[in-house]
């Protein structure tokens, strides 16, 4: 039964690779690597772990992964980034008001 509960929480229980492509101004992209509790963020030609571990950047980032959708908080900047892995889409908020949508796709 518990076995059961820990995969249902997060159907992606293998490696999965998205890019993610703000569609409401920018066209920026992000590219994302979720290996639940693992999470990467490909940024200036670098990976970043920020789920696991507490240093460096991560130490600023609360990773939630709920059923199918993952919850970033950046607690220092106050970012909000939600990623929705049925939908393939997102969204980031920030504190000024700013939000942002995401189209994402799988990449191999």
């Amino acid at each position: 039964m518990i076995f059961c509960f820990l995969f249902s929480s997060f159907a992606y229980a293998e490696e999965i690779n998205i890019k993610c492509r703000e569609t409401t101004g920018t066209g920026r992209s992000d590219i994302f690597k979720i290996n639940n509790p693992e999470f990467f963020w490909y940024y200036n030609n670098k990976w970043y772990e920020l789920a696991v571990s507490k240093k460096g950047v991560a130490k600023d980032w609360e990773i939630f992964f709920l059923k199918n959708k993952i919850r970033l908080f950046n607690k220092r900047m106050e970012w909000l980034r939600e990623i929705d892995l049925d939908k393939m889409s997102a969204y980031m908020r920030f504190p000024t008001g700013e939000f942002y949508l995401y189209k994402c796709t799988k990449l191999k």
